[in-house]
Formats: C-alpha cells, structure tokens, sequence
C-alpha cells in the first residue's frame, strides 16, 4: 500500500477550434460557466441545424431560454451535470472528485428517439447518465443545491466541516437551506423530500470538506456565477415575496468581491 501522493494522470482529447465546425451535428453538449455561454453559442452555431438537439450541462435555469431564443424551443433538451473540477493556472481542467453523472431528458418530460441515441453514445463513452422523465425538476432542485451550499460556504467562510464545528453552525446552514427551498416552493418548483433530505445531510456533514464551485472561485478571487446561481433566484424571491436575507447577504458578498476584483 502506497502512501506517497497520488500521480496525475493526463487525458488526451480530440478537440476542434470554433472555426472547424463547419458541419451539423445530431447532439452539441454545452457545458461552460455561465459567463461563457453567449460566445460558446457563437462558436457551435455553424454546426447546429434543423435536426440538432442540445444538451446544456449549466448551473442555474436562465440558459434554457437563452438556448431557446437562438435555435428553437424544440432543438433544447434539459440536462444536469454533477461534477467536482476546477480549472487551474495552466489552464487544464482538474477532476477533484473521481465521482460524475449526467442526467438528460425532453424538459415536457416525453421520451423521445434522440435519448436513446444520446445513451448508447455516452454508455460507449463510459459516462455515468440517466435519461430523466423530470428533467425540468431536477435542474431547480441542482440550482437549489447550488445556491444553498454557495451561500453557506462563500457567507459563513468555509468548506462544510468547518462551518459546522462552530457553535451556530449548523443551525445556520440549515436556515439557508429552508430559505433556498421556500423560494422554489413560491416559485411552483417545491424541492421534493429525498432532495431536501441529502442536500440538508450533504451541507451539515461534520467533518465534510465540502465546497461549491462558488466558493472556489470567490476564494481563488476568480469570477463567479453570483448572479446566476443566486441573483436569479432573488429576482424570484422578490416576485413571490419570499425573504431571503442569507442569500441576499451572500450575494451581496460576492458582488462587492467582483466590484473589488474588477
């Protein structure tokens, strides 16, 4: 048994610049940071066409409509991806937890030809999915997760077992994540109980090092997706007049870190 540290493996990608994709294809998988999304739309326009379904792997629910606006209502499926990576100095995408998972589906929730093709293709490929009949609920309840966990982390100024080792701790993450969930109720989108239950277990772990991507950016003085993942979800808050003063302080955090950082 080997205690030393352990070796960074490399993987090498076939890849393609925006300007080689001058063909359609049947399936684009956009997965980028919120602020990435309009000129990542630019790049694979040349190969979506009429036939061309694509899958956004996005925090939040903005990009849905954003998708829908340029190629069609029908041409976007919803999707989730979960995944721990960070992007380090030289550029490469780090993998900090071995575990990932896709889940895809039509957001009216029909089955349609194109999931079947999209699982034959990722179980090829080695890649953990499920084609989801609930697709549309499961991105709330990811963008619930998110900006709970976000808030908690960037807010109290700690992975989860830190936070949670205070006196107060727990209660406070706690109160967060009710604050989170009572927005998506007002909103028609209630976060169902086996989603309650392993987000609340997942963000009061004692001991956990759990971190959102959020946090690792505010930390690393990168920019973040503050108003993605929670000046949406405020904007709901104030149209349903749900408080949210955890959430809005936590934003308030990261957008005076971003006016710093400018």
């Amino acid at each position: 048994m080997s205690c030393g540290r352990q070796v960074p493996r490399l993987r090498k990608v076939h890849a393609l610049t925006a300007a080689e994709l001058t063909d359609p294809y049947d399936l684009v998988v956009v997965a980028v940071k919120a602020g990435a999304l309009h000129s990542a739309i630019d790049n694979v326009a040349p190969a979506v066409a009429e036939h061309t379904r694509i899958l956004p792997l996005l925090n939040g629910i903005r990009h849905i409509q954003t998708l829908r606006d340029r190629f069609g209502q029908r041409a976007v499926l919803g999707g989730v991806g979960i995944v721990s990576t960070q992007v380090d100095v030289e550029g490469r995408i780090v993998v900090l937890a071995p575990a990932a998972h896709i889940s895809y589906g039509e957001i009216d929730g029909s089955h349609t030809p194109i999931l079947d093709r999209i699982a034959g293709e990722f179980s090829a490929a080695g890649i953990d999915h499920t084609i989801s009949s609930t697709i549309e609920q499961e991105m709330w309840e990811k963008w619930f997760f998110m900006a709970a966990g976000g808030a908690a982390t960037v807010l109290l100024g700690g992975p989860v077992g830190r936070i949670v080792a205070e006196d107060g701790g727990s209660a406070t993450i706690t109160d967060i994540v009710d604050e989170t969930a009572a927005i998506l109720e007002r909103s028609g989108h209630p976060v169902r109980p086996e989603a309650m239950s392993l987000v609340t277990t997942m963000l009061t772990a004692a001991g956990s090092p759990f971190t959102t991507s959020l946090y690792r950016d505010f930390v690393a003085g990168r920019g973040t997706e503050v108003e993605t993942v929670l000046g949406d979800l405020l904007t709901i808050a104030t149209r349903h007049q749900a408080r949210s003063p955890l959430l809005r302080a936590a934003a308030v955090r990261l957008r005076v870190h971003a006016t710093t950082n400018a």
